[in-house]
């Protein structure tokens, strides 16, 4: 007669199928997270895209010229829409100003002359220029203007990067080979 004896524990084949499981559980979830960083960046960089072509065609339907600023704020930084108006530029509350992440950077690679200002703003003879609220470090100066026409001033590429990824996103529009300006996006990868 022959007795068997009961099993106690786990044998060695059964611990590792549990820690190869395991594992690769653990591997998925990390890719997973990865790609939804990832995402996020692509998602920042389509809406402001999105954000800029509104500008565009704010423009060209209420025939006016429309500038982008950089604001530095404490809770971050954002971009806000100006409208040239009356001989100046004045910042509107429609569209909304475009906040961007914590870890965005954002670099204006456009030509622009200091010596001439993309709109001339009238600093003379003006109401508010008598009136002494004109003071020409509140001057708005837009880092770039969508013009009623449909072209963007003055030439160039913004680039958009985050501090935890290699991917740049660029923006381009016109140049000397381009018919029109439309603005339109490329992704690149490497080193910010």
């Amino acid at each position: 007669m022959t007795t068997y004896r009961q099993q106690q524990g786990f044998t060695l084949i059964e611990m590792l199928v549990v820690v190869m499981i395991v594992a690769t559980i653990s591997a998925m979830s990390v890719l997973a997270i990865n790609q939804a960083f990832g995402r996020r960046y692509v998602a920042e960089a389509d809406r402001l895209l999105i954000w800029l072509q509104q500008l565009s065609e704010n423009a060209a339907l209420q025939g006016s010229a429309y500038g982008v600023i950089s604001d530095e704020m404490e809770s971050g930084s954002q971009l806000r829409a100006v409208i040239y108006y009356r001989n100046r530029w004045v910042a509107v509350t429609a569209p909304a100003p475009f906040p961007l992440s914590d870890d965005a950077v954002l670099n204006w690679l456009v030509a622009f002359d200091e010596d001439e200002q993309l709109l001339p703003q009238q600093q003379e003879d003006s109401s508010l220029a008598n009136s002494g609220e004109l003071d020409e470090d509140k001057l708005l100066l837009p880092e770039i203007a969508f013009l009623p026409d449909g072209y963007i001033e003055p030439q160039g590429t913004i680039e958009l990067s985050f501090t935890n990824s290699e991917e740049t996103f660029v923006y381009r529009w016109g140049g000397e080979d381009q018919i029109d300006s439309t603005l339109f996006l490329a992704r690149e990868s490497g080193a910010p």
